[in-house]
């Protein structure tokens, strides 16, 4: 996958993390790559979670599956944005990258 459609996916995700927040009631702070959903944003749980997957597929036109905010034994290590974002291309990669290029084609064309 290309950089250009790499940062815009990473964006992508980080406005579908703030969503959440926003539509729960919650503070929407700052996110970045290093940002870890579960233990830096506020009262971030499995359900907002649930929410980021739909709100993150609408936004790429593609249902996103198990986003993986956690891993290792019973989810023991939680990942900050950057690493949800790597293995997200590894299992979606073509479908992203597609994906970022059609939105990029849009913007620029309206």
């Amino acid at each position: 996958m290309d950089d250009e459609s790499r940062r815009a996916f990473t964006q992508v995700l980080v406005e579908s993390l703030s969503e959440a927040q926003r539509r729960s009631g919650r503070q929407v702070q700052a996110i970045s790559e290093d940002t870890v959903p579960f233990t830096d944003l506020e009262d971030f749980d499995s359900h907002s979670g649930v929410e980021v997957e739909v709100l993150l597929s609408e936004r790429v036109g593609f249902e996103i599956e198990d986003i993986p905010f956690c891993e290792g034994r019973r989810g023991s290590r939680q990942l900050p944005v950057s690493e949800i974002v790597n293995v997200l291309v590894k299992k979606y990669g073509t479908a992203i990258q597609h994906a970022m290029k059609r939105s990029t084609e849009v913007t620029t064309t309206q």
